[in-house]
């Protein structure tokens, strides 16, 4: 396994079908960069389907949020004699993530600046590491729910343009429903014109 931190000009070189998880970043003119994560940890089986996908995708997501908690933790730790010392994970949420399987395919990619979440908490806080001194079963218990958490915001989507399929449903049976009135009363029109004739 390992992780490498792409510029604006090796991230437009790579291969769409290479394989792992990209966190990409939104650059300046369309500049963006990216870091990857690669190797058995962080790429998707193949031939994997239905539920199993689910898993082996949460699999993989699991091993970035470790890789960055873990990295994290030995950065506070080193820091203490060593302030300069920094990792190369940012703590701002990517505008896009892509997971790709061993062959390459796309198994998941996730647009988040269409999302409303402005962070999906991939670096754990201060808070955080205070809580987690000691790499226990605590600890690991708070790194699946930082995990599933981060991984069910991915999946929350606000579209306002989009509706969802109820709503399609209700304006359909709305319009039919207009649509019967309006024939009703094209269809009631003579017969009240003509009472109303015979009337006078």
């Amino acid at each position: 396994m390992a992780t490498q931190k792409l510029n604006a000009e090796q991230y437009a070189a790579t291969d769409t079908k290479t394989a792992g998880i990209f966190l990409v970043y939104a650059g300046k003119e369309d500049k963006d960069t990216a870091q990857h994560f690669y190797g058995d940890d962080y790429e998707v089986k193949t031939g994997v389907k239905g539920k199993a996908l689910e898993d082996e995708t949460f699999r993989v997501w699991k091993n970035v949020v470790k890789t960055m908690w873990e990295t994290k933790r030995e950065e506070m730790k080193l820091r203490e004699d060593n302030d300069g010392i920094r990792s190369k994970f940012r703590a701002s949420t990517p505008s896009q993530i892509i997971i790709r399987n061993k062959k390459g395919d796309l198994v998941k990619e996730y647009i988040l600046d269409e999302s409303v979440w402005a962070k999906i908490g991939l670096i754990p806080t201060k808070k955080d590491l205070e809580r987690l001194q000691d790499k226990n079963r605590e600890y690991n218990k708070e790194l699946f729910k930082a995990t599933k958490a981060s991984f069910d915001a991915l999946g929350f989507r606000v579209n306002l343009k989009e509706k969802t399929a109820v709503e399609v449903a209700l304006d359909n049976a709305a319009i039919e429903a207009t649509a019967e009135i309006a024939v009703t009363e094209n269809a009631e029109t003579p017969e009240l014109a003509l009472a109303e004739e015979t009337a006078a």
